[in-house]
């Protein structure tokens, strides 16, 4: 026989938690969006003609980078709505169901918080490669 929560959610508590749950949700398909435009970008906004080999494999490169990360922050985002749905729709399991949650909303914000650190170094190499580049041109 598995153990219950001795808390159960209130409805009001239900009622904003479900909430969430919708605003999560909407991020995900938010960040499903933002993989498909930054495949696009990489992909169709890169010059294959007139770029060199480096050049492209930075900015291809970049986009697969910011794809894949939302990708991951998308899925995340529609697990921890899940989760919160769960919270809602069932009894007895609340602070289990809300703590797995709050734990995977946890490495959204770890995953976001790596993605700014990977754009950052990418527009230093961008920035490092391209004065590189202009400065050997100019020999």
């Amino acid at each position: 026989m598995e153990a219950r929560d001795a808390y159960e959610f209130t409805s009001r508590e239900n009622e904003t938690i479900g909430k969430a749950a919708t605003w999560a949700m909407a991020l995900a398909g938010a960040s499903f969006v933002m993989v498909a435009v930054h495949l696009a970008f990489a992909f169709i906004g890169t010059d294959l003609a007139d770029s060199s080999a480096t050049l492209l494999v930075f900015d291809l490169g970049a986009g697969l980078v910011s794809a894949s990360c939302y990708l991951v922050a998308g899925t995340l985002f529609a697990v921890v709505s899940a989760g919160l749905r769960r919270v809602v729709n069932t009894e007895g399991n609340d602070l289990k169901n809300m703590l797995k949650a709050l734990n995977t909303l946890h490495w959204i914000f770890v995953i976001r918080i790596a993605l700014v650190f990977l754009t950052v170094l990418a527009v230093a190499a961008v920035i490092a490669l391209g004065e590189g580049v202009g400065s050997a041109g100019s020999l």
